[in-house]
């Protein structure tokens, strides 16, 4: 029997190899959890107070991130709890067990998506070990560097942005970990001195003289 014409290269190996078989189902399953991750809504509260009263609103669904970057708390909405996944967790609630493992994982995607919100932000997560504290926030201050270092603009609100959690993952950093903290360091000084260079060429007689347009 002949393979149908419509059928991909990597279906016609899947039916002829277990093993390619296997690797095409967990191909399909590491998408599907992609996608649904990424249809999870994220919210921006200015106070955990805020998202309580959304959710009464009902203007939050379930599996719905929440983020209070003035409180530093991130977490989602199981049915009735709002459970935050970091260590603060202002006016609601903490999980009786690790987000991952609560209801029998039900909310793994959820937790996931707000664990990736709270790094990207410099949160400390409730369920991280030091280990995976000190490695999440070398990333942090590793992406925040280098968005600094491209194209410097103090006026950027990205740019001030990367700025603060760059500051705020040195500062944990100076705490926890000495030997990256002496890496940030110097590259923090690098950014000050490119900082100084840029304000020195803004301030320059002859930087205004070249932006000025000559008069007809």
């Amino acid at each position: 029997m002949t393979d149908s014409p419509a059928r991909t290269y990597a279906e016609r190996l899947a039916t002829s190899s277990p093993l390619a078989g296997a690797a095409l189902a967990l191909g399909d399953l590491v998408q599907e959890t992609h996608q649904r991750r990424a249809e999870i809504r994220v919210h921006s509260f200015d106070s955990t107070e805020d998202v309580r009263a959304a959710a009464n609103r009902d203007e939050l669904g379930d599996g719905d991130v929440f983020v209070v970057e003035l409180e530093k708390v991130t977490g989602f909405l199981a049915v009735t709890i709002l459970a935050a996944i970091t260590v603060e967790r202002g006016a609601v609630l903490h999980l009786n067990r690790p987000a991952h493992e609560y209801a029998g994982g039900e909310w793994i995607d959820s937790a996931v998506v707000a664990e990736r919100e709270a790094r990207n932000r410099g949160f400390l997560l409730r369920d991280e070990s030091p280990a995976e504290r000190i490695n999440s926030m070398r990333r942090l201050a590793n992406e925040s560097a280098a968005r600094v270092r491209t194209d410097p603009d103090p006026k950027n609100p990205e740019w001030q942005t990367a700025l603060y959690r760059l500051t705020l993952a040195q500062s944990y950093l100076n705490e926890h970990d000495p030997v990256a903290a002496e890496v940030m360091a110097a590259e923090s000084r690098r950014i000050r001195e490119d900082l100084a260079r840029i304000d020195a060429t803004h301030r320059s007689p002859n930087h205004w003289h070249l932006a000025v347009r000559p008069q007809d």
